[in-house]
């Protein structure tokens, strides 16, 4: 997937995530819940969490440092909430070139990369329970989402295997289960989790 294409993509999912938003109608302001946001602090939460994810990330793909093609980032969306996007390249150990093939390492095997996508999942999830109440602008009724766009380099003419993970939870649930292990499961239970 090339710079325009996954640029279109993220383009595309913020558009569908203020959709659905806008087929819900203008929020209501709850009870004692903030109407006015303030950006510069809105910016700076992002901002770190961004850098969390970051360090996740890499750490995940510690034995390829060029995986993380895009860092993380997020914006905040009125009356949704905050999304986080980035892109990660789980690409091979052979690489072809006009002189031969190019061993680098350990071949990466199928079955390696779906650990791999399956334990940043898992880490995904562990920075939402754990860090994801440090985002203290937003409302409850607001959402936090982390999509990773997944591309796998692949030879012409083998097929594509490119995905694209989407996390989000409400940030109720967040303040209400963060840092409690003990609830991880409830927490899953809550989220949205969507792979295709």
């Amino acid at each position: 997937m090339d710079y325009p294409t996954r640029a279109f993509a993220s383009i595309i999912v913020v558009a569908f995530l203020s959709g659905s938003l806008a087929a819900q109608g203008p929020r209501q302001p709850q009870e004692g819940s903030k109407i006015q946001v303030d950006y510069a602090a809105t910016r700076r939460e992002i901002r770190s969490f961004e850098v969390i994810l970051a360090n996740v990330i890499k750490a995940t793909f510690s034995s390829s440092p060029f995986a993380l093609v895009q860092e993380p980032k997020g914006v905040y969306l009125q009356g949704y909430g905050v999304t986080v996007t980035f892109l990660i390249n789980i690409h091979r150990a052979v690489l072809r070139t006009p002189f031969g093939d190019v061993r680098q390492g350990v071949e990466v095997t199928p079955e390696l990369k779906k650990r791999r996508i399956a334990e940043l999942k898992d880490k995904l999830i562990k920075v939402l329970l754990d860090d994801g109440d440090s985002l203290r602008q937003l409302r409850k009724e607001d959402f936090v989402t982390v999509v990773a766009f997944i591309e796998d380099t692949n030879f012409p003419d083998e097929p594509n295997e490119n995905k694209t993970l989407v996390l989000s939870v409400l940030k109720k649930d967040l303040d209400e289960l963060a840092r409690k292990d003990d609830r991880r499961a409830e927490f899953i239970q809550r989220m949205r989790i969507v792979e295709y």
